[in-house]
């Protein structure tokens, strides 16, 4: 099994209704000729980890809805920014994950 297969088995298995936006984005990809790269797999293992969790996704994308119903500059920066803080987080554990997932090579 590729990473890639890996990713959409967890997708699939663990939040499946993201399901359609991950394939149209490798699609896309794909399209172009680019291989999945790294930047690709950080990128949706960080929407997996926010999507699987009910809560922390509807804290996530509850951000951003607000920001665009907000009626002022001010707050939908604040809203925006606690969006990126909660990404970033995420971002981090996935970053250790992959890394403690590599293997290193012995002496």
């Amino acid at each position: 099994m590729t990473a890639a297969d890996e990713l959409r088995a967890a997708i699939a298995g663990d939040c499946p209704h993201r399901l359609d936006d991950y394939d149209r984005h490798q699609a896309a990809a794909l399209a172009r000729g680019w291989e999945p790269t790294v930047a690709f797999r950080v990128h949706w293992w960080t929407e997996h980890h926010i999507s699987a969790d009910p809560a922390l996704e509807e804290r996530y994308y509850g951000l951003y809805e607000q920001a665009a119903g907000s009626d002022t500059r001010e707050e939908a920066l604040r809203l925006i920014g606690e969006a990126a803080r909660i990404w970033d987080a995420v971002q981090q554990q996935v970053f250790k994950e992959m890394a403690a997932s590599v293997p290193t090579e012995e002496p």
